[in-house]
């Protein structure tokens, strides 16, 4: 008879135990992939933006109410070029899910609408059904100004509730980001 210790053990072991074979982290695309495949067949620029003291103060600012952990040192920004036509910018930030951190890369057009967002890197056990484009796609045409709220703007994931939380402020961010870089 197996006894309630083994049980209880292979119970806590199951719990704790990835979805559907998810690591704790997977790379979906690198920086130099990123912009690439947001921006298909363009020029890309890349500009290292330093978070200095006034950045943050104008980004904190700039976010109001949306309150997106705003930690990063710099920013990877980019410029997307057709000839001499600018098709728009992109820029890589960092959100908190539930417990860990993930890396999107958000592209906007030149009048700051997004185009497209793209994860990157996800690091949690759950919720990683926020990389698919499905979901991802509700975003395009989003604007800074726009509340981007979870069963308002943006349909949710069941048992995702708290990535979608975090994509939702990442997208403000990446898009205040933006603005204050390139507007």
């Amino acid at each position: 008879m197996i006894s309630m210790r083994i049980v209880l053990a292979i119970l806590v072991v199951a719990a704790l135990a990835p979805v559907g074979g998810q690591q704790d982290t997977t790379v979906y695309l690198t920086l130099d992939q990123a912009p690439a495949r947001l921006f298909p067949g363009a020029q890309i620029e890349r500009k290292e933006v330093i978070s200095t003291h006034e950045f943050h103060e104008k980004l904190e600012a700039k976010l109001g109410r949306v309150k997106p952990t705003v930690w990063e040192h710099q920013y990877e920004t980019f410029t997307a070029r057709q000839g001499s036509a600018v098709l728009g910018y992109a820029v890589v930030v960092d959100e908190i899910g539930k417990v860990n951190p993930f890396t999107l890369i958000v592209s906007a057009t030149p009048d700051f609408a997004v185009r497209d967002v793209a994860l990157m890197v996800y690091r949690e056990p759950r919720g990683g059904e926020i990389t698919q484009k499905r979901f991802l796609a509700q975003y395009k045409g989003k604007r800074s100004s726009d509340p981007i709220r979870l069963d308002r703007d943006i349909v949710g994931i069941a048992g995702a509730t708290l990535s979608v939380h975090g994509a939702n402020r990442a997208v403000h961010k990446a898009l205040a980001v933006l603005e204050l870089v390139y507007r």
